[in-house]
């Protein structure tokens, strides 16, 4: 399935994204928290903040296992945790500095607390290494490598938020790349790439696909739900009338086993969700799927995509995890 990504002198994309037809589908919880993890091709883990717990099902819908809950205590969780693929099929658990390591049926295999509070993982899976951005001191942006069997930070790299020329002037949170590097997205329309993770300089460029779209009913009600629970509060005015981001809020960037960068865009997010996808910072192509994309998650040939459904005569959009066999998906490979 090779799609060639063709541009208009402005630079904008005009070739329209390849649809992709889900081949299986689970239902999900209803949760503000919308991280989700593949353990393997077959089995997700979506998180339920609400009970503040983590589900892990198959692609059969069948329950693998539950586990977490509200507390302080071994295996619980004072937030709800992001959520990381472990070695030996695991899944790490981290709220505020805990990273708790379970089985997907639920059994708690290790604990460890980290030396810095609120990473984010920058990549989705770990072994005896964590790679993470985390904010020290308020706004500062920083990078961080942590070793796990002594709890104790390899690298660190605190100059971040400026590092690219960008539009506004700084990069949000990132992941690293499997070339040794980090990208970022960045303001309305931007990702930024580190070629080097110690580089003095990123890559800064616009995405080609991006068309100013202002926030629907839907996207101002999200916004307002996962604001809610913390000090800061949207201006849900201001929001109301500033273009949307080309980039999701949370998790819009992953890599793949190909080296592609996926980014969750921000486009629609009605009846349809689109995927830009990169070979270094050449656009090779774009992919849609069905509905509200909330998050996602690569695994080998699998894209699992938490959604919302359209909304019912009561005004719920029931939550889903969709799989996608992206194996076909060619175009960028070998780029």
């Amino acid at each position: 399935m090779a799609v060639a990504a063709a541009a208009c002198d402005s630079g904008t994309v005009t070739t329209p994204a390849v649809p992709i037809a889900s081949i299986a589908s689970v239902s999900a919880p209803f949760s503000v928290d919308t991280r989700i993890v593949l353990v393997d091709e077959d089995l997700v883990c979506v998180n339920n903040s609400f009970e503040m717990r983590v589900r892990c099902v198959d692609q059969r819908g069948d329950l693998v296992g539950i586990f977490g809950r509200r507390g302080e205590g071994p295996g619980e969780f004072e937030l709800p945790p992001s959520l990381v693929r472990g070695p030996d099929g695991t899944v790490g658990a981290i709220s505020i500095n805990r990273l708790a390591i379970f089985t997907p049926g639920g059994d708690l295999v290790d604990e460890i607390t980290l030396p810095v509070a609120f990473p984010l993982p920058a990549a989705k899976s770990f072994d005896t290494t964590l790679l993470a951005n985390y904010y020290l001191g308020g706004a500062n942006m920083t990078l961080v490598e942590i070793d796990l069997s002594s709890a104790t930070v390899l690298w660190e790299r605190q100059d971040i938020a400026h590092i690219a020329a960008t539009e506004c002037g700084s990069v949000a949170l990132g992941v690293a790349s499997p070339s040794g590097g980090w990208t970022f997205p960045a303001c309305q329309r931007e990702l930024a790439f580190l070629n080097d993770r110690d580089a003095t300089t990123a890559n800064a460029i616009q995405s080609p696909t991006y068309a100013e779209e202002f926030p629907s009913e839907r996207d101002i009600a999200e916004m307002q739900a996962q604001t809610q629970p913390f000090a800061f509060q949207a201006d849900l005015d201001v929001y109301r009338e500033t273009p949307k981001r080309n980039h999701l809020r949370v998790g819009s960037l992953a890599y793949d086993d190909e080296g592609r960068l996926w980014v969750a865009t921000e486009r629609d997010r009605t009846r349809y969700s689109y995927f830009d996808l990169y070979v270094g910072t050449e656009h090779v192509g774009s992919v849609r799927i069905k509905d509200r994309l909330l998050g996602y998650d690569l695994y080998g040939s699998t894209l699992a995509a938490l959604v919302e459904r359209d909304p019912d005569t009561d005004g719920i959009g029931r939550r889903a995890v969709d799989w996608y066999d992206i194996g076909a998906l060619d175009f960028g490979v070998g780029q």
